[in-house]
């Protein structure tokens, strides 16, 4: 499969004033009237890309073959924030998060478990990325530290917690954590 070219010359990077970076549990509706763009595998191509620039609200990053690492999404914000520049628009006027799998754990050994298994699946499921690389794994109060960090270091404005599994029960526990 071919991969999208990303990369642009361009000035400087001159990083946005973003908001403080946030964190969230994934799975709400978008609101009423917001246009939301989500860039994942076969969707995350140039045109994509520029039209989510151009037009939306909200733009939702998640991890693919396209986009196997936080360093890559790192790349993809520059590329968003440049186009979102280039076409006259605010960078605080299109808001962009980054959905992760998150798996809660009871305590930090049932946590490296989970990793562990986790590990185990990823090398025989034949997937084009690295799940250990790109899920969240830990005590709800380590995931909410976990995806504030990476926020901080993909540059985007909030990480969506995706739960998987039985973690979706945590959920309002977790949207708790993540607004204290």
């Amino acid at each position: 499969m071919a991969q999208p070219v990303l990369a642009r010359t361009r000035a400087a990077h001159v990083p946005a004033a973003a908001p403080a970076s946030r964190v969230e549990v994934a799975g709400t509706a978008p609101a009423p009237g917001r246009v939301e763009f989500r860039l994942d595998g076969d969707a995350l191509t140039e045109a994509a890309v520029a039209l989510a620039a151009a037009r939306a609200d909200v733009v939702r990053l998640v991890h693919s073959a396209a986009l196997p690492t936080p360093a890559s999404v790192r790349a993809l914000v520059d590329v968003l924030e440049d186009e979102v520049r280039a076409v006259g628009r605010d960078r605080a006027d299109v808001r962009l998060v980054l959905e992760v799998d998150a798996v809660v754990a009871a305590d930090d050994a049932d946590a490296a478990r989970r990793r562990e298994r986790l590990a185990y699946a990823e090398a025989f499921s034949g997937a084009t990325w690295s799940a250990t690389a790109t899920w969240l794994v830990g005590t709800p109060a380590r995931l909410v530290d976990d995806a504030r960090d990476l926020a901080a270091r993909t540059g985007v404005d909030a990480v969506a917690l995706a739960l998987v599994g039985g973690s979706a029960a945590h959920g309002p526990a977790l949207a708790a954590a993540a607004a204290s």
